[in-house]
């Protein structure tokens, strides 16, 4: 195995100034720098990060806790998250909790093991407070990304569900969608407690009737998948009300592709015989060249902003929090009531 000695000696120089080398120091000359360097890599040196977080502090790892990596939306956070972390010369590690909150506490207890020096988080729901506090009693610099718990203060970077929500569908009213249904996800996820504001408030501005009878709800992410036999028997439902809906509002695109495929099943097209609306993109191949109307989030700057924050959390423990909310884009297609 080849060690710091070995490098000291192709190198020509002192075991002490490789391993500043390694740690970055900056009483380093750029020359002596680049041969230290230029050893390493000729004998395919490794350093031993354990030993490295032992002199600096830092293990040069941060934790991202995400709700569900198979979600379009969360793999280009996650995408803008790493190349952000790369920039800092930090390794991201990626966890899924998949809304579960005992899963989100084990990963969050991994990672607080491994002593990441950093973690951003897109809590599970309000349940995850007890989780949090765990991060916060180890005095892990963290940050909330897409979601937050209101009952813990930290930096966070989210979009602006609530205005995408009342935009969309908004949108929906001004094509004649007097009756709206909307698939919800759990209202203890913050995002979707939000989205649902957003609609009830257009209903409100526009004079169209809050009907509870047109609120469904169903899980955000990998659960909708299980959900399919009573999917469709809400949808069903939901379309036999008097009047019935010609308009369905899907808080996410996961949700929004269960409820294209319930439609289907039940021989009902999109947009010709009820018009869909959703949050982010939807997978080209289950869109077919079909219309929906979607606010789409700039998810790399999600996963990029909250790096960056964390990195000035982990430099200044005791500056104010920073809030950054990001607006979503909008895709709107016409979607006229029939009839």
């Amino acid at each position: 195995m080849v060690t710091i000695v070995d490098v000291a000696k192709r190198a020509n120089v002192s075991t002490m100034t490789v391993s500043r080398v390694i740690n970055h120091a900056a009483s380093v000359s750029d020359a002596t720098r680049a041969r230290v360097l230029l050893a390493m890599r000729e004998l395919n040196y490794v350093p031993n990060s354990i030993a490295r977080s032992l002199v600096s502090g830092r293990t040069h790892t941060i934790g991202l806790i995400i709700a569900d990596l198979t979600n379009s939306f969360f793999t280009t956070l996650a995408r803008g998250a790493e190349d952000a972390a790369h920039k800092h010369l930090h390794r991201l590690v990626i966890c899924n909790h998949d809304d579960d909150i005992d899963k989100e506490r084990t990963y969050i207890e991994a990672l607080i093991s491994a002593r990441v020096d950093g973690l951003i988080i897109t809590p599970a729901g309000n349940d995850s407070v007890e989780n949090l506090k765990i991060i916060q009693q180890h005095g892990i610099p963290f940050i909330f990304v897409d979601r937050i718990v209101h009952s813990i203060k930290a930096d966070h970077v989210v979009g602006d569900s609530m205005s995408g929500a009342y935009e969309l569908t908004s949108h929906l009213l001004r094509q004649g969608h007097s009756h709206i249904g909307i698939v919800s996800g759990p209202l203890n996820i913050h995002t979707a407690s939000e989205r649902l504001k957003g609609y009830q408030a257009a209903l409100a501005e526009f004079g169209a009737e809050v009907r509870q009878e047109l609120v469904l709800y169903m899980p955000y992410g990998p659960g909708a998948d299980t959900a399919v036999p009573e999917l469709d028997q809400q949808i069903r439902g939901l379309l036999s009300q008097n009047p019935a809906p010609t308009a369905i509002f899907a808080l996410n695109n996961v949700i929004a592709v269960q409820v294209l495929r319930s439609l289907r099943r039940l021989g009902l097209a999109v947009p010709d015989d009820v018009a869909l609306a959703c949050f982010e993109e939807v997978d080209p191949y289950e869109l077919m060249h079909l219309d929906i109307s979607t606010a789409i989030q700039p998810a790399y700057a999600f996963g990029e902003e909250s790096v960056n924050i964390l990195f000035r959390r982990i430099d200044d423990p005791d500056k104010p929090f920073e809030s950054v909310v990001l607006k979503p884009r909008l895709q709107l297609w016409p979607s006229h009531r029939k009839g």
